[in-house]
């Protein structure tokens, strides 16, 4: 599973969240999310999903869609 950084940017900007608003809300150092929005790190999979609950989207809504970008 990849996580899609742009649209994870725009719909945590478009629910009014702050990285560390959405870092605290899915139990992830705000740093380590800076990282991982930005593409230097990649999210695991539970990181993912926790970052899905927060935004309360579905995880498909963050990831990308070609797994072969994966």
């Amino acid at each position: 599973m990849k996580l899609n950084t742009e649209a994870l940017r725009v719909i945590r900007e478009r629910s009014g969240q702050s990285q560390t608003g959405l870092a605290e809300l899915a139990g992830i150092d705000r740093a380590n999310l800076a990282h991982i929005e930005a593409g230097r790190r990649r999210g695991t999979e539970a990181q993912i999903v926790a970052l899905a609950h927060a935004l309360k989207v579905p995880v498909t809504a963050i990831i990308c869609d070609d797994e072969a970008a994966a």
